[in-house]
C-alpha cells in the first residue's frame, strides 16, 4: 500500500472510521481479526456492517465484521433458513429475528473457543 498523496486528508478518513466503528482499532467481532484487508481485496471497506437480525427485521442492531465472517454467516443464516426479506406477520418476524441470533450466537461462540485453543496453543 503507498503512502497516501494527501497526509491531512488520510488522517481525516481514519478518524472517520475510527469514530464509525467506534474503536481506535476496529476488529472484526468473529475472528477478531486487525487487519481484514489482507484477507480478501477490497476497495476503501476494511470492515462490513452485519445486521444481526437482518436489515429488514432490526436496522439498529449492527456489528463490524471482516467481509469472510460476513459471508459465512450469511451462508449461515441461509443455512439456518433465516428470511432475510420483510416479515409481516408479528410472531413469525420475531421467531426470524430469534434465529438469526441463534446463528449469530452459535458463531460467536465458535469463534471464542478457536481464540481460546490458539491462546494455550500459544503458551506452549
Amino acid at each position: 500500500m503507498r503512502p497516501s498523496r494527501n497526509p491531512a486528508r488520510a488522517a481525516r478518513r481514519k478518524a472517520e472510521l475510527r469514530e464509525r466503528l467506534g474503536a481506535e482499532r476496529p476488529v472484526c467481532a468473529y475472528c477478531a481479526f486487525e487487519e481484514p484487508v489482507t484477507l480478501r481485496r477490497v476497495s476503501r471497506k476494511l470492515l462490513s456492517e452485519h445486521h444481526v437480525f437482518g436489515r429488514n427485521h432490526d436496522p439498529d442492531s449492527v456489528l463490524f465484521v471482516c467481509l469472510n465472517c460476513h459471508a459465512v454467516m450469511h451462508e449461515s443464516l441461509c443455512n439456518a433458513g433465516v428470511e432475510l426479506e420483510p416479515v409481516s406477520d408479528p410472531v413469525k418476524r420475531v421467531a426470524t429475528m430469534l434465529r438469526a441470533e441463534a446463528v449469530h450466537l452459535e458463531m460467536l461462540a465458535s469463534s471464542k473457543r478457536k481464540q481460546a485453543a490458539l491462546l494455550e496453543g500459544s503458551k506452549k
